[in-house]
């Protein structure tokens, strides 16, 4: 499809806007096990003259929120979002397909775009978007609050250590054809996940020295079936996707201090508190999964007419913040329309 030419893409190319936001609305939680008796949905500016919303990443202290906006013409170009302090900033990267992969709390975020010579990974760092060093295709994943960003260049996991001018291929196992990092600690814990030659997925971990090791599959799963990887690291916690025969496309958690893996009773890819509590789905809501069981969170439009489902991405490291995409009904062309939005629970 042809590239959009509305206002909002020449506001883009300008720069860097501000945006003020939407109001909120105060929602009770469905379900007794919820971390906090009433959430407060917000759904995520608009942007004038875009179609819809999708969350794409959060800092783990909840304060910076990364998302996308979609044009009105269903073309191919993305107009990459942060909304912090109740306030939206505009990110304009070249390419098309673009969005922000993960953000910390200072606002840097790990980026990928699409060009004519494929996927490009890009950092937004001081109100500029700069390509990272690449030797091929490549994705920008994560990113911590010292800065550093890990993703792939030519299928290879790597590391962008904040103030490095290149990039750090980490190792990978030999019986991996490819991989990826996904996300960074503080602590520089790195997780991911590589591909065999018989196409699965399984999900992996760099420790601080870049020394590698598998991730552990739950004893009540096949392992060699099983199709695996790592989604969102936060403290001792990851959590990811998880494909097996009796285990279809659940959530998977990882203790990381004691390197245990568990099967969620929500739908994956999950994401993870610093406390083990993870958000996903239970379609048609999102729902989060606390040591007390399952909480499904409300939405915008009717379960019985979602046909699309809610879904929990992001989780804040303390549990409150939860961000996420809601279905919001379909346009007069009869598109379906996504909302990013938040969940503020206490």
């Amino acid at each position: 499809m042809a590239r959009s030419d509305s206002k909002a893409r020449r506001a883009l190319a300008a720069g860097a806007v501000l945006l003020a936001t939407g109001a909120a609305a105060l929602v009770p939680a469905g379900g007794a096990a919820a971390a906090a008796s009433e959430c407060e949905l917000e759904t995520l500016p608009i942007p004038h003259e875009l179609r819809f919303t999708f969350a794409t990443g959060m800092s783990d202290d909840g304060s910076v929120i990364a998302y996308r906006a979609y044009p009105l013409d269903h073309g191919f170009e993305r107009y990459p979002l942060l909304y912090s302090d109740g306030e939206v900033t505009e990110v304009p990267i070249p390419g098309t397909d673009q969005s922000l992969g993960d953000v910390n709390s200072e606002g840097v975020a790990a980026a990928t775009t699409w060009t004519d010579d494929g996927s490009v990974p890009y950092v937004w760092r001081d109100g500029e978007a700069t390509e990272l060093p690449n030797s091929g295709e490549g994705e920008a994943r994560g990113v911590n609050e010292r800065g550093d960003i890990v993703g792939s260049v030519g299928r290879r996991p790597v590391l962008w250590a904040a103030g490095s001018d290149e990039a750090v291929e980490l190792a990978l196992p030999e019986k991996a054809t490819r991989g990826t990092a996904v996300d960074i600690g503080d602590d520089g814990v790195i997780v991911g996940y590589f591909s065999t030659a018989e196409g699965d997925f399984k999900p992996y971990l760099w420790d601080r020295h870049g020394d590698g090791a598998d991730l552990p599959i739950p004893d009540e799963v096949d392992s060699g079936r099983a199709h695996a990887y790592v989604a969102d690291l936060n403290g001792d916690w990851a959590s990811g996707y998880l494909s097996a025969p009796g285990f279809e496309g659940v959530g998977i958690r990882w203790n990381l201090a004691e390197g245990t893996a568990e099967v969620l009773d929500i739908e994956g890819p999950a994401a993870v508190a610093a406390d083990g509590t993870a958000a996903g789905a239970v379609f048609p809501n999102a729902a989060v999964q606390t040591e007390e069981g399952v909480v499904e969170l409300p939405g915008v439009s009717d379960p019985a007419d979602n046909y699309f489902g809610d879904r929990a991405a992001e989780i804040s490291a303390d549990g409150s913040v939860i961000v996420g995409n809601v279905y919001a009904g379909e346009d007069a062309s009869g598109f379906h329309v996504l909302n990013a939005v938040t969940w503020t629970c206490r």
